[in-house]
């Protein structure tokens, strides 16, 4: 399990939301706050639970998913360091929309509802910041849902290594295995893994045991524009 640190201003101020409040409104809320560590694979809610705590992610990953009667996940967003989970859930008074899980040992920690909505009446600048994070969220839906509605597999995929990899280079985490992509991507493994093969035989990509490699930048950006 991932151990607990100790909480301070700064490791509050790295959060978009939080930023706007003085130092000294800071150490308020270190003192409301509340520290959690989980396991990987470890569930923080799941879909349809009234959870009224607004996470913020200290270190590790967690999913944010769907799962059908048959089992089969679909991964809506990947929710990292300087992140918050479960958003909608607590801006909204409604039950969770998702489950979230780690995909890593975490630290996280969190607000109430009740504290949330304090903070929304007392600060404009939270209250902005909380409209700025909304409408991202949104934008973040409106995209994967354009990609799952309008696009074949090998385009999605090429948009996913683009956005993903850093100096042309997408470094895969421990957890991030080809299933895992598959569930981002609104498909299975074996699809995932035939399309990765033939972009690799194409000249686009390279493939190592922990990395996958853009050869060809260009080739890669014509396959992801459909």
């Amino acid at each position: 399990m991932a151990a607990l640190m100790t909480l301070t201003a700064q490791d509050l101020r790295q959060f978009s939301l939080l930023s706007v409040f003085t130092e000294t409104e800071l150490n308020t809320l270190l003192h409301i706050s509340k520290l959690h560590a989980y396991e990987k694979d470890q569930i923080v809610f799941l879909e349809g639970e009234s959870i009224k705590e607004l996470y913020f992610v200290l270190e590790g990953w967690f999913k944010a998913e769907k799962v059908s009667r048959e089992g089969r996940g679909q991964t809506l967003r990947l929710i990292g360091p300087g992140e918050i989970l479960n958003e909608l859930a607590v801006f909204s008074g409604d039950s969770s929309s998702v489950s979230a899980v780690a995909m890593e040992p975490a630290v996280v920690f969190s607000l109430t509802q009740a504290q949330v909505e304090k903070l929304l009446t007392d600060s404009p600048s939270f209250s902005r910041a909380v409209i700025q994070n909304l409408a991202q969220r949104i934008q973040h839906l409106l995209n994967h849902i354009e990609n799952l509605s309008l696009y074949p597999v090998e385009v999605r995929l090429a948009r996913f290594l683009l956005d993903n990899a850093e100096e042309g280079m997408m470094t895969r985490q421990p957890w991030q295995t080809q299933s895992e992509i598959a569930n981002q991507l609104g498909t299975v493994m074996d699809v995932v893994n035939r399309n990765l093969q033939k972009m690799a035989r194409r000249g686009l990509i390279s493939l190592d045991r922990d990395t996958i490699k853009i050869v060809n930048q260009k080739g890669l950006e014509d396959l992801a524009r459909g």
